[in-house]
């Protein structure tokens, strides 16, 4: 298989993977400190090798040469941000930003053509943007251009709202990468942009379920493009992973009581909580992209993820299907993890764009290189 290499760090279960991979990279090593979600990468990805072990036991440049390869063309990943808070103190033994740095060891080990660093969108601010700009600073000194932005899935195709800070990097004397620009709007047919997609829009072929359910069929066929691809690879039609939780008497008159579009704030209050959100107990809206999943997305008390028009949460196929994983995706562990892993995750769709940026680079340098030694070579035959 060719491809430009990539090594990627803090790889989750492994949805940038995904979008890594369908640009053209070829993912040689990966590594995660979580069993599960390292079980996860490994049975989808059985061409990369996974190292499940703390970032701080690994040399990369050693792991990297038992493979076989000398030169990584990216390395991709984004550091758990606990602890950014004394970033930028130089005082790179404290153990809170630790993680921080051992992303930027990597960097320094692997000597990556480009690098890929995300994290929350509010990392450019977090603690008065000490580690933004530590960051920037240190890539600078490892002889590094970068330039960043925050991006919103949905405006790529995403039917998920879900923001995330993107810093690109590329070795002083290359092409710069341009980050990639929104092809999704919510007006139609705006400067030529796509509709953004919805909730429906990604799991109306999903079959109803009652409260502890489950089931293994699909509802309808693929009703639009976004549904065929998720479908794409499903063997014999059988759906996985779309189920519902065992609720009390008390969870299910509450789910039933929730109006479209509603809250918590729509209960009768002996049914509300003492403290509570007003996003809790909330039903999701059908025709507009999905706000950000988190971890509890299938859990009703948790920020909004009621099903639209049934008395559940989302299941973890809808969870994941929002998320952009395919449903041949197959995750490892218990349904509590299994959420865990699909709530953490860097959707694909951000792996796919930001790198099709980088290999639509590689690609014109090497063509601008051609080019100069066509000319070069024609002046040199015109010589008299």
């Amino acid at each position: 298989m060719n491809g430009p290499i990539a090594v990627e760090l803090f790889s989750g279960a492994g949805g940038l993977s995904i979008g890594l991979k369908k640009a053209g990279f070829r993912i040689v090593l990966a590594n995660e400190i979580e069993k599960d979600f390292a079980t996860t990468f490994a049975l989808n990805h059985p061409e990369t090798k996974v190292l499940c072990d703390d970032i701080h036991n690994i040399n990369f440049r050693e792991e990297v040469e038992k493979l076989g390869e000398s030169k990584v063309d990216l390395l991709s990943g984004g550091p758990p941000c606990q602890g950014f808070s004394t970033v930028g103190s130089k005082n790179e033994k404290d153990p809170r930003n630790s993680l921080f740095y051992e992303y930027l060891r990597a960097v320094k080990e692997l000597s990556p053509s480009y690098i890929i660093f995300e994290n929350v969108a509010g990392f450019k601010n977090m603690y008065e943007g000490k580690a933004y700009n530590a960051l920037i600073s240190e890539l600078n000194d490892l002889g590094y251009e970068s330039d960043s932005a925050i991006l919103e899935a949905s405006n790529f195709g995403l039917p998920q709202i879900r923001k995330r800070t993107i810093i690109v990097g590329w070795k002083k004397g290359r092409s710069p990468v341009f980050l990639p620009v929104p092809t999704h709007s919510l007006s139609e047919n705006l400067f030529g942009l796509k509709d953004k997609l919805t909730l429906m829009d990604a799991i109306s072929d999903l079959p109803e379920l009652s409260e502890n359910d489950s089931t293994t069929s699909y509802y309808l066929p693929p009703q639009n493009y976004y549904q065929d691809e998720m479908r794409k690879g499903v063997q014999k039609e059988e759906l996985t992973e779309h189920n519902s939780s065992n609720y009390g008497s008390k969870m299910l008159e509450i789910l039933s009581l929730i109006p479209d579009g509603g809250s918590v704030n729509d209960l009768p209050e002996r049914l509300r909580p003492k403290k509570y959100f007003s996003n809790t107990y909330a039903r999701l809206l059908p025709n507009q992209p999905a706000p950000t999943i988190t971890r509890n997305f299938g859990t009703p008390s948790s920020s909004r993820c009621v099903h639209p028009y049934q008395n559940r949460a989302l299941s973890t196929r809808e969870g994941a299907r929002l998320q952009g994983f395919p449903d041949s995706y197959i995750f490892y562990g218990s349904k509590t993890s299994k959420n865990l892993q699909i709530g953490n995750a860097v959707p694909p769709v951000f792996g796919r764009v930001i790198a099709e940026s980088i290999i639509e680079t590689i690609k014109n340098e090497k063509a601008n290189k051609y080019l100069h030694m066509d000319t070069h070579s024609a002046l040199y035959q015109a010589r008299p």
